[in-house]
């Protein structure tokens, strides 16, 4: 036993003097706390922000690419898959567009190009047209030629649509002498326990 400052007597563990001692069980405490704070701090974010599509990477599968480091655009070539978050956009050919080192825009050409998203509401989004263009920061798209656009079992089909994915606004145009269509499904009714 020794006696500490104040006064009082206290066992002090001795180590035996050699070129390593053990880790302070103190400190081992705080990280293992810190870690534990961390893993909280993940948990409470809520799940929707934590996979927003446009916070995940996104992956291109083709046969081919071309990419200009100046110019930010890269053009992918043959059965080309782009999967970002619940995106996914399946194309003949894809070109992606970059900004400040973010994702601008993409463009889809295929016959047809096809689109699968999700709405940050957790409504399903698919659809196809000769021409797709993804707007990744504001989640806008744009089809054009022979579209069809279904959310959840609704359909609209044109030759021009713009859709807003998260605030589910939307425009169509017909051809000159065509028509755009739209099948809305009624509401499903709840039913009484």
């Amino acid at each position: 036993m020794r006696v500490a400052a104040d006064g009082r007597r206290r066992r002090f563990a001795v180590f035996p003097r050699t070129r390593s001692r053990p880790a302070p069980v103190a400190g081992g405490v705080l990280l293992l706390a810190a870690a534990a704070v961390l893993a909280l701090a993940v948990l409470a974010v809520p799940a929707d922000a934590r996979t927003r599509d446009v916070d995940q990477p996104i992956h291109i599968r083709a046969q081919r690419v071309e990419a200009n480091e100046k110019t930010g655009v890269s053009v992918y070539r043959g059965d080309v898959v782009l999967t970002q978050g619940s995106l996914r956009l399946e194309a003949d050919r894809l070109e992606v567009q970059l900004r400040g080192g973010s994702t601008e825009r993409i463009r889809a050409w295929g016959k047809p190009a096809r689109l699968r998203s999700r709405t940050e509401s957790g409504e399903d989004i698919r659809a196809s047209a000769e021409r797709i263009e993804y707007r990744a920061a504001e989640r806008l798209l744009d089809l054009y030629g022979d579209v069809e656009l279904y959310r959840g079992a609704d359909l609209l089909t044109g030759a021009i649509v713009h859709y807003a994915l998260d605030r589910g606004t939307f425009t169509a145009e017909s051809e000159k002498d065509g028509r755009v269509t739209a099948v809305i499904q009624p509401a499903k009714k709840e039913t009484a326990p």
